[in-house]
């Protein structure tokens, strides 16, 4: 009686979760990303396209050392000198946001499809419960 209810209760858990990720128009959280336009430009946005406005931009050699600092116009572009050797950027909203992003490196996690990601996450989620539950069945014996 009681392992009906587990995996009766596993099987909610699980429509549940694949309920939710078919619906991103639901999600209201997003990240920021960096992109340089060309040299002397970078673009701030979200994720979902809308450009991050008023944004602080900071621009680092690779010792570490601040070259440049300023803010991003209302369209999220940043503009500096072009003769400075900038090795990463990094760019924070003033809301929780903040993203870098290292010259010539590419951004890996948007290779990767969602959906790809999202079936990632929710396997290592039922990996892990389904290695408590005989774990735990293990015990009672």
């Amino acid at each position: 009686m009681n392992n009906k209810k587990v995996i009766l209760f596993a099987v909610i858990c699980v429509c549940l979760c694949f309920s939710t990720l078919f619906h991103p128009q639901a999600a209201f959280a997003h990240r920021m990303v960096i992109e340089q336009v060309e040299d002397g430009l970078v673009h701030v946005r979200y994720d979902d396209g809308a450009s991050a406005g008023l944004a602080i931009v900071s621009a680092f050699d690779e010792d570490g050392e601040l070259l440049d600092e300023g803010e991003t116009d209302e369209d999220g572009y940043f503009h500096y000198e072009k003769g400075l050797d900038v090795h990463r950027f990094a760019a924070d909203d003033g809301m929780g946001h903040r993203a870098t992003f290292v010259s010539g490196e590419e951004n890996t996690v948007d290779t990767i499809p969602l959906y790809i990601r999202a079936l990632l996450g929710v396997s290592i989620l039922l990996f892990t419960a389904s290695s408590f539950y005989y774990r735990s069945k293990k015990t009672k014996r």
